[in-house]
């Protein structure tokens, strides 16, 4: 998180507070613009820039494929559900006619 922290400084001239409110607004309108249970992943991403003691961190962009990566595995494991879901209903209306 420091890493952001510091781009954002140096490339829009932000303060430390500034930046940090900048991350937070970016997490809600991300988190806001996704299903709510892929939405825990956004905080998961967030938390694991999180500075850690004696802890190798990983890029931004990195962190950021792989929060790329995760978001579509969710979202195709959402598809596959609702699919069977749909065509559960129409077996089952099926069924009933």
């Amino acid at each position: 998180m420091q890493e952001l922290i510091q781009q954002l400084q140096a490339k829009a001239g932000l303060t430390t507070e500034q930046a940090a409110q900048s991350i937070d607004v970016i997490k809600e309108y991300v988190k806001g613009k996704l299903p709510p249970f892929i939405a825990g992943t956004v905080d998961n991403w967030f938390a694991s820039m999180s500075d850690k003691a004696g802890a190798k961190k990983e890029g931004i962009m990195e962190q950021a494929g792989d929060f790329l990566d995760n978001m579509k595995d969710k979202a195709e494991d959402w598809a596959e559900d609702a699919k069977e879901k749909v065509s559960d209903f129409f077996k089952n209306d099926k069924k009933d006619a």
